[in-house]
């Protein structure tokens, strides 16, 4: 019995989520609330991803306001 192929990030793919991932960690700590607010949620997304992919991230940062 042959399972199902798994589908993986390009390296490409790799490098475009973690800029995403720390360009959304940058506006986490904007003064704006809304804009920190879905910055936060966005991340959290996206580091779902970073995990499923099994790569390296920090969720939590002290460097929110």
């Amino acid at each position: 019995m042959t399972g199902y192929a798994k589908p993986e990030l390009t390296q490409g793919e790799q490098e475009k989520l973690k800029r995403v991932y720390d360009d959304l960690l940058e506006l986490a700590s904007s003064d704006v609330p809304s804009v920190a607010a879905a910055a936060r949620a966005a991340l959290a997304q996206v580091a779902a991803a970073l995990s499923g992919e099994g790569l390296h991230y920090e969720l939590y940062s002290k460097n929110w306001k």
